[in-house]
């Protein structure tokens, strides 16, 4: 299954979904990117001017230099997720894409790494812009963040958004109608954007939040670029949201296959 991931049938598929969007990248490209730009504006310094500082590691830390990489791993989730789960709902239900592509002789397979790819990489792109606008804010002084740690970590939420573009695409593989999406976007997505350490540390809050937080990579992805990007040096416990995220991209990526393959061969 993962050599399917770079053939050039996967990369085809992920090509088309790309030209599609070019064709109306502007009103495709903004919103999405503004979305998390103001949400750092408004939590950070907005929310940020009355919560002032939080505790981080033994050292007080100002809330906007807090939620900077809150908001980065929050681009690369909810993009990825959006995208498997609305986009690909579209392209195989109502625009019958999927058939399209499979009468062409593209395996399924194929279909379904080349939609986990361009989520991948709309997710990286999106996230590539709200680096720069974190990379601007630390030039102009409102935040110290660690620039060269910033390069590092695009590949890795890269990495991560297989996992989650996979996650999405096990709703995709099951709800009925579009109209059900609401139950994995606010049930879901929402509760875990808002609780895995993106704009308040869940483990400095209830014992059993931090204990279910353990298994949640998007949490794990978030303390890694938070580590790293407030200037953290190597520690013994970054092997473990890097063997999470690993196990997650595995196991997810697995079960999207095996349950988006039933899903394309009965709308077919």
């Amino acid at each position: 299954m993962w050599r399917e991931l770079w053939d050039w049938r996967t990369r085809a598929v992920a090509r088309r979904n790309l030209l599609v969007y070019l064709r109306n990248w502007r009103s495709a490209f903004v919103p999405p990117v503004l979305e998390p730009v103001v949400m750092f504006l408004v939590f950070g310094m907005g929310l940020g001017s009355y919560v002032g500082s939080l505790l981080y590691q033994g050292r007080e830390v100002p809330y906007l230099e807090y939620v900077a990489p809150g908001i980065l791993t929050y681009t690369f989730f909810t993009t990825s997720f959006m995208e498997s789960l609305y986009g690909s709902f579209v392209r195989m239900f109502y625009q019958k894409t999927f058939e399209g592509i499979a009468g062409t002789g593209v395996e399924r397979v194929n279909i379904i790494w080349g939609e986990i790819l361009w989520a991948s990489c709309r997710a990286t792109m999106y996230a590539v812009c709200v680096s720069l606008v974190l990379a601007v804010f630390h030039l102009l002084g409102f935040i110290s963040l660690s620039l060269g740690a910033l390069l590092f970590l695009i590949p890795v939420g890269a990495a991560a958004t297989v996992a989650f573009s996979s996650f999405g695409l096990l709703f995709t593989s099951r709800v009925p109608t579009i109209d059900h999406m609401n139950y994995p976007v606010f049930l879901v997505g929402v509760p875990l954007s808002l609780t895995s350490n993106t704009y308040f540390p869940v483990d400095q809050v209830h014992p059993w939040a931090a204990a279910a937080a353990q298994v949640n990579p998007l949490y794990h992805l978030s303390r890694l670029f938070r580590h790293a990007l407030l200037g953290g040096g190597p520690e013994p416990w970054l092997i473990i949201p890097i063997l999470v995220i690993a196990v997650a991209i595995l196991v997810l990526s697995s079960l999207a296959h095996r349950w988006m393959d039933r899903r394309i061969e009965r709308e077919s």
